[in-house]
């Protein structure tokens, strides 16, 4: 065999060789793009869960109770007036907001 062909030869196996290379990263990247899309949507629905779960709770659990007490939003916010020092940090809290 002449050195030409054998260099011919090496050569060709390098490129078939960075061929199949180049083949399983993009299966690799694939993967990891497919991974990535659905790590953002479950954690959009984390988020979402997390923050509509107390609404939720406070709309059919919670609300029920002051309703059968007789109590309204209205009292309760007059009962945590009677609270030392809740008074000053609702103003406080009011006039900061302005």
């Amino acid at each position: 065999m002449s050195p030409e062909k054998d260099e011919n030869q090496l050569l060709r196996d390098l490129v078939l060789e960075n061929q199949r290379l180049l083949t399983e990263n993009n299966q690799l990247l694939r993967t990891l793009n497919r991974r990535s899309i659905w790590s953002f949507w479950v954690r959009v629905a984390w988020s979402l869960f997390l923050i509509g779960v107390p609404f939720i709770l406070y709309y059919y659990v919670i609300e029920p109770y002051f309703e059968s007490f007789g109590s309204s939003f209205e009292t309760f916010q007059q009962g945590l007036q009677e609270i030392p020092g809740w008074k000053q940090f609702y103003e406080a809290a009011k006039g900061g907001s302005n």
